[in-house]
């Protein structure tokens, strides 16, 4: 089973990733960006396009380049990973952004319908993100 978290502060973004069982996949899709993964716990098997799959134990970065598919296959139960991008504006250019969720500050400064709007933009990012996820050769 995959699960995932999403956070973001200033121009970076994170993606909490966690696959249950050994065997266990994520991916076969791409990104216009090079990103980093941080392997936090267990160990993990990365294919790139159709090179061989290398093995990567915890704790390690893997530098996954733009524009290549790529998998990634638990080899251990309870194997979590971060992803690390720059934001992105559509063009490109990284951009600023705060996730007031994880912002004990923003949380008391915030206005009284704030959580109801920002509840319905999470869900609405998630929907596209799952989209994006079971197409076939996607981009991300």
């Amino acid at each position: 089973m995959f699960k995932e978290q999403l956070g973001y502060i200033g121009n970076i973004w994170v993606r909490q990733n966690y696959l249950e069982k050994a065997g266990d996949k994520v991916g076969g899709h791409i990104h216009y960006f090079d990103h980093v993964s941080l392997l936090a716990k267990g160990s993990i098997s990365v294919q790139i396009d159709d090179l061989e799959p290398r093995t990567f134990s915890a704790p390690t970065f893997i530098i996954i380049r733009k524009e290549h598919i790529h998998q990634i296959t638990a080899l251990e139960d309870d194997t979590s990973w971060y992803c690390v991008f720059a934001v992105r504006d559509i063009d490109g250019q990284t951009t600023d952004i705060v996730d007031p969720e994880n912002d004990p500050w923003f949380a008391a400064a915030a206005s009284s319908n704030f959580w109801e709007n920002k509840d319905l933009l999470t869900q609405m990012t998630k929907e596209l993100f799952d989209m994006d996820e079971k197409r076939p050769g996607n981009i991300l």
